[in-house]
């Protein structure tokens, strides 16, 4: 478990998984650094309760965190937690029970926050997580946003060592781990039910630090993109608003060749980046492959339609970054 400034919420973290009914697990809780006490809090506790280990990061942000955290520990089952969520009672009890070698746990998720309304990005993500959990079909949308929530998944630690660990590159850091479980081919057993308390605060990371916006998440979907998806048909960008620039930039930085086309009639023949934008209209989606970065839900609705109509496959043909 990374700790930052966890403040006032530490200690009820702490707490929730003291409280745990399965009894057989070590917390190492990893100092990143913290300027708000969070540090001594987790010395007293470490203190009075010997499963409970700290120590302070050798680096900066939270791979560093996590890293250190999982060079001390010694359980041959991985889970991780964020310092300012909780736990359900259950919650370890419940996923030991289901973890299995090739096999990644998890489960739906609750947001909570103590001193205002949840944010509606915060509730539209968690529709579309607990979403997954109930279809199952887990890396439908996985170019749009992270399936496996960061703090919901537990798995051997043979199989976390196989796909690589803590050692993500690319940021954000589970995001980039989500990818490479679907890129190892583990398989997801998901639970019924909550096993996981998200709390919506002022201080939370995703909601502080730029790598965590989800427009940074560019570099890290189109090398995925390459790596996972990438066949020999000529690629197609569509979209050239913010989002399709930022991916222009990158395909164009990891020397993709591609084709721009766009609706915006204001657009078409414009060079951009030394392309020349085309019109979307008769664009041969069957024989390319397609990445989509289009922002307005009404026009992904009408294109979404389009393609489902021409029988094309999501991840395969098409491939929805935003």
């Amino acid at each position: 478990m990374p700790v930052k400034n966890a403040g006032k919420y530490l200690k009820p973290c702490l707490e929730s998984i003291l409280a745990q009914s399965y009894k057989d697990w070590e917390l190492i809780a990893i100092n990143d650094d913290s300027t708000d006490g969070s540090n001594t809090v987790l010395s007293e506790y470490a203190a009075e309760y010997i499963n409970i280990h700290t120590a302070d990061s050798e680096g900066t942000g939270i791979v560093s965190a996590l890293q250190k955290a999982y060079g001390m520990c010694s359980g041959n089952v991985i889970h991780r937690m964020d310092a300012d969520d909780l736990m359900p009672t259950d919650k370890l009890e419940r996923m030991i029970a289901a973890v299995a070698m090739d096999t990644v746990v998890t489960g739906k998720v609750s947001y909570f926050c103590d001193d205002r309304k949840i944010g509606s990005g915060f509730e539209k993500y968690t529709a579309w997580l607990n979403g997954l959990m109930e279809s199952g079909d887990f890396w439908r949308d996985t170019y749009r946003e992270c399936p496996i929530p960061s703090s919901a998944w537990m798995m051997c630690r043979d199989d976390f060592e196989k796909i690589g660990g803590f050692d993500s590159v690319l940021m954000p850091e589970d995001y980039d781990l989500a990818f490479r479980i679907w890129k190892n081919g583990l398989k997801i057993t998901r639970l019924s039910g909550v096993v996981h308390h998200w709390r919506d605060s002022a201080t939370r990371i995703s909601r502080n630090d730029p790598q965590y916006f989800p427009i940074a998440y560019v570099q890290l979907k189109v090398h995925y993109f390459i790596a996972l998806g990438r066949n020999k048909k000529p690629l197609v960008l569509c979209g050239a608003g913010k989002k399709g620039k930022l991916v222009a930039k990158e395909l164009l930085a990891k020397g993709e060749k591609f084709s721009w086309v766009t609706n915006n009639k204001k657009k078409v023949g414009k060079d951009i980046y030394g392309i020349v934008l085309q019109p979307e209209e008769g664009v041969d989606y069957k024989n390319r492959q397609t990445i989509l970065a289009i922002s307005s839900p009404d026009e992904q609705v009408v294109l979404q339609k389009e393609l489902d109509e021409r029988y094309l496959q999501n991840n395969e043909d098409y491939f929805w970054l935003f």
